[in-house]
């Protein structure tokens, strides 16, 4: 259910990529990416790990739901408010290191970006930890279609600038945040903030925040780093390159985000098969996706965003082996997030992270955009190995059970196709 919204959610984000490549351009279209990831950095680091904490917590007690809603609409919105002004800060001081065309407004934008996400982030995380998935779904599969819709409209009114789109996407994020905020309010209510169980969600939620933080930043490092060490044409080259290959993650990323809940009230015998089939039947469908996106992409990438984007082309397969590494580290660092071992699971995003960024500075000054795909999925390869280490370490499992496919692994291929099967029912 979350793979089929994630899919549909995405595409009309895919719908927005392909409004600014083609409005903007190359140089443009890196400027905006520029902004976006700096402020999804901003949202992750004021998050602090409480988002994962609110899941697990939630998840366990239920008395408590509401003042953990309270807990986390508090400390996020004040967090990201303060992390937001200290970034606004520290990047208008960089005049003339940060890409052209960013100043004080589309910081000041970018600011306002991040308070949202770090919103929209946690009334995702709080409907996760109540078990509402179906509602979670809908939202996710209808919400992102907000941003394209007022893009093209703003394109066909009065034309598109970095401002104006930057602008847009703010706009759109608020909104979202709106939504799961008062969705999230009806599913359990809001109660007074209780002190003692915001430390106790901080206790737990810091050490997770590292991994989560780290997460994040295996996407979006190299993003920023090429901003910063190349020109914005490159990194508008990249981004699309990213887009496009990152509907490889929507399986494992869902897996993952629904592993979590259900893992955390399971006893741990049962949350190492959970965690073994998730991964099987995931690495098994992810192959054949890798495999089309080899032949199909590039083929598809420059019919669908232009012959300035043909240097997308090699960027894109570089980055197709990360995405089993990225599905050995979604799936195992969950797996030990709902095992009370939060910071075990941030060992494997870290290494990933420390490892992309050390690739980046050797490989995008000589390579640029191909250098920064290869790094990316390099780095998702050691994460993942060090994500699936941790939990063998603390669930001793044999090898042999990572790949060796069961029955009970083909019930992913029947779950995929449920959704489906009920369009196909009620039209």
């Amino acid at each position: 259910m979350l793979f089929w919204a994630r899919a549909a959610g995405s595409a009309g984000f895919f719908t927005a990529v392909l409004i600014l490549a083609r409005s903007l351009g190359p140089t443009g279209r890196g400027t905006i990416a520029f902004i976006t990831v700096s402020a999804l950095v901003i949202a992750r680091l004021a998050g602090f790990g409480m988002g994962a904490a609110t899941t697990v917590l939630a998840s366990r007690r239920m008395e408590a739901r509401g003042a953990l809603l309270a807990n986390l609409i508090l400390f996020v919105l004040t967090s990201a408010l303060i992390v937001g002004s200290l970034g606004f800060a520290v990047l208008l001081s960089l005049a003339g290191q940060r890409p052209e065309g960013i100043g004080g407004p589309e910081l000041a934008i970018l600011v306002g970006a991040g308070a949202a996400i770090a919103l929209v982030e946690a009334g995702g995380a709080f409907l996760l930890g109540c078990g509402r998935v179906q509602r979670l779904a809908l939202l996710t599969a209808t919400m992102t279609w907000i941003y394209p819709l007022l893009l093209g409209i703003v394109w066909v009114v009065d034309g598109l600038t970095v401002t104006r789109a930057a602008l847009v996407w703010l706009t759109a994020e608020t909104i979202v945040a709106l939504v799961l905020l008062s969705q999230s309010a009806r599913a359990a209510g809001i109660a007074a903030p209780r002190p003692r169980l915001l430390l106790e969600s901080m206790h737990f939620g810091v050490r997770a925040w590292a991994g989560s933080l780290a997460r994040l930043l295996n996407f979006r490092t190299d993003q920023i780093i090429l901003g910063f060490l190349a020109s914005e044409a490159t990194l508008g080259i990249y981004a699309v390159a990213v887009n496009a290959s990152e509907a490889l993650l929507y399986l494992p990323a869902a897996t993952a985000t629904a592993l979590l809940p259900i893992a955390a009230r399971a006893d741990p015998h049962v949350q190492v098969e959970q965690a073994l089939r998730a991964f099987r039947s995931t690495v098994l469908v992810t192959t054949g996706l890798v495999l089309v996106a080899a032949v199909l992409g590039p083929l598809l990438l420059p019919v669908l965003f232009g012959s300035a984007y043909d240097a997308s082309v090699e960027p894109f397969l570089l980055l197709l082996p990360g995405a089993f590494g990225f599905a050995a580290t979604a799936i195992f660092s969950s797996a030990l997030m709902a095992s009370s071992s939060p910071g075990r699971s941030s060992l494997g995003p870290f290494v990933s992270l420390v490892v992309g960024i050390g690739l980046d500075l050797l490989l995008i000054p000589r390579f640029g955009a191909s250098g920064a795909a290869a790094a990316a999925s390099v780095a998702f390869l050691a994460g993942g190995y060090v994500a699936l280490v941790m939990f063998r370490s603390k669930h001793p499992f044999g090898w042999r059970s990572l790949l060796l496919l069961r029955r009970g692994d083909l019930i992913l291929f029947r779950a995929l196709a449920g959704p489906l099967r009920a369009v196909r029912s009620s039209s």
